[in-house]
């Protein structure tokens, strides 16, 4: 169980999770809003056989806050060589 402030994030089997909903509502006013589809800046996406995190709404706001939203990305040159070892001509012989 999870709590924030008047949030609280329940991570439990189908069967656990509905009977910690039930006691909490006994003890509080509270409401079921169902699946969580943001957490800490984070997109959650449930899919049948596991859940997806995207970061693009986080990336935003780091970019945003390092005010780098407005910036364009830029090709670079890189040196291309082999990975292999025998191949390397900076290896020593």
């Amino acid at each position: 169980i999870i709590v924030y402030v008047d949030d609280i994030k329940i991570i439990k089997t189908p069967e656990e999770l509905s009977k910690a909903i039930d006691c909490l509502k006994k003890e509080f006013e509270m409401k079921d809003l169902g699946r969580t589809k943001f957490c800490l800046g984070l997109q959650i996406e449930y899919l049948e056989n596991g859940i997806l995190v995207y970061k693009e709404a986080y990336i935003k706001k780091v970019l945003k806050r390092f005010y780098m939203d407005k910036s364009h990305p830029l090709c670079t040159s890189t040196v291309l060589r082999s990975l292999d070892v025998n191949k390397d001509p900076f290896r020593p012989q």
